[in-house]
């Protein structure tokens, strides 16, 4: 019977979820992941009164955050009406008791796919310059992959 000899080598696939999670605290992929699926989250009825700009935490948990909505300056009002439908909503997709709060933010120019295309790159964008940064290639190469899954949807 032969034995095997232990390595001192671990898989990638047991350290990478340690290091995602890490960064997905630190760059709150929520809030990337809230803007690509909006309308899919609230619905189109929704989607159509107004968009996510950005999500702030209170806390290092992720949660008692508030969700900033932009709107067309006429609708804000039924936003205000839906407030409990969206932070429930949003904190179902989410998972947990993300969302405690919803700030509106009135626009005159609303056009929500342009703004959700540019702020999806921008959050892309920095993701890409966190991942230049490790030294390790095959890590690096990984991540480029699933960033560019995210940049091609």
């Amino acid at each position: 019977m032969k034995f095997r000899k232990q390595s001192y080598f671990k898989k990638i696939g047991d350290s990478i979820p340690k290091f995602i999670e890490k960064n997905v605290k630190q760059k709150n992929f929520a809030e990337t992941s809230l803007i690509k699926n909006w309308v899919k989250i609230v619905g189109v009825k929704i989607s159509n009164l107004c968009f996510p700009i950005k999500i702030s935490f209170s806390n290092i948990e992720n949660s008692n955050g508030v969700i900033y909505l932009k709107t067309v300056r006429g609708k804000s009002m039924e936003v205000e009406f839906k407030n409990l439908e969206i932070i429930e909503k949003v904190n179902q997709y989410l998972g947990y008791k993300a969302i405690t709060k919803i700030s509106v933010v009135q626009d005159f120019n609303f056009k929500y796919e342009d703004k959700k295309k540019k702020i999806v790159k921008n959050k892309i964008d920095d993701f890409s310059k966190d991942i230049n940064k490790i030294k390790e290639e095959s890590l690096k190469l990984a991540l480029n992959k699933l960033n560019k899954t995210f940049r091609d949807k």
